[in-house]
């Protein structure tokens, strides 16, 4: 029998690791969510006041009514493999606050949680290119230093300080907009708010990672035959330069486009983080389960990409990953 196509084995491995990441993330999940101190039924229940005029009796009976309708009742083990069986689904369940469906409020909200992680992240990765080269072009020097400094300021404020000052700023220069729906005539600032706050770190590695492979031999034989320090840094190093980088790259980009909570909530921003907040505070186990999914699957599936980016940008990467320890 003929071995399958190296490609489709690579796939298959992919998507085997990939399912098999999620299905272990999903039960941590589900038991870590329904480990939380609290009741969720005795706060819907509480902050409504649905049953204040029910004898207590009746109050139990309207509790295990609610419980069973929810699927909160019966062993920890059912619960989870009735919310499982919806998940592949594609149904998260109902929220026990709105009453809606959490895929549709999720999948509503998720459109304006990708413009700005995306747009966030183009800011970033533009910024850490142009900084990490020019700071790897002539280390030591004067630019160098203030590129070094500024970039380590900017990973040490807060997103929700620099967030607010900016927002103050803009709002009074520009009639920026503090409310409403997610246009491209807000999506810049908060874009422009957490790409630099992930450009810092991004940019330091880049360099550090651009003066490491300058020092090896075939950057000084490219250097010897004549290329100056820019075409070394662009054609010769820049490459295999990235693979370090696009790691932390591919972290800030699945957190960028999941989990931007601090930014959502200080722009007004219509994304499923701010959503996700209430839902925390209010113990809704169906959509804060279903974001935390969300989050974890973006995670993995945008670093298990990043691993296969890598092996084509840098082969190395893969043949010491075929060398046995």
């Amino acid at each position: 029998m003929r071995p399958p196509h190296p490609a489709i084995a690579a796939a298959a491995r992919f998507l085997v690791g990939t399912f098999g990441l999620l299905l272990v993330a999903s039960v941590l999940i589900f038991t870590l969510v329904r480990s939380a101190p609290g009741d969720p039924i005795e706060i819907e229940f509480g902050s409504t006041g649905a049953d204040a005029y029910l004898t207590p009796e009746q109050q139990a009976q309207a509790r295990e009514l609610r419980r069973d309708e929810l699927g909160l009742d019966g062993p920890v083990v059912f619960q989870y493999l009735r919310w499982l069986e919806r998940v592949v689904q594609l149904d998260l369940g109902i929220s026990y606050r709105t009453g809606q469906p959490v895929t549709e409020e999720i999948l509503s909200r998720l459109p304006a949680s990708i413009a700005l992680g995306a747009a966030g992240f183009a800011v970033a990765m533009l910024l850490a290119i142009a900084m990490g080269l020019l700071g790897a072009r002539r280390p030591g020097d004067a630019s160098d230093h203030a590129i070094r400094l500024g970039t380590l300021a900017m990973a040490t404020v807060p997103t929700f300080l620099s967030g607010t000052i900016l927002l103050r700023w803009a709002a009074g220069q520009f009639d920026y907009p503090l409310a409403g729906a997610a246009t491209v005539a807000k999506v810049w600032l908060p874009a422009l708010v957490i790409g630099l706050s992930s450009m810092a770190t991004m940019s330091r590695l880049l360099r550090a990672s651009l003066i490491a492979e300058r020092s090896r031999p075939y950057a000084a034989a490219a250097a010897a035959r004549g290329a100056g320090p820019s075409t070394v840094l662009l054609r010769h190093v820049g490459r295999p330069a990235l693979t370090p980088v696009l790691t932390l790259a591919g972290l800030a980009f699945a957190g960028l486009i999941a989990g931007s909570v601090i930014t959502e909530t200080v722009f007004s921003w219509p994304g499923v983080s701010a959503y996700a907040v209430g839902a925390i505070a209010d113990q809704d186990y169906a959509v804060v389960q279903a974001y935390v999914l969300l989050v974890v699957a973006v995670v993995v599936i945008v670093n298990r990409a990043v691993d296969a980016v890598q092996n084509v940008l840098d082969p190395r990467v893969a043949q010491r990953a075929e060398v046995p320890a």
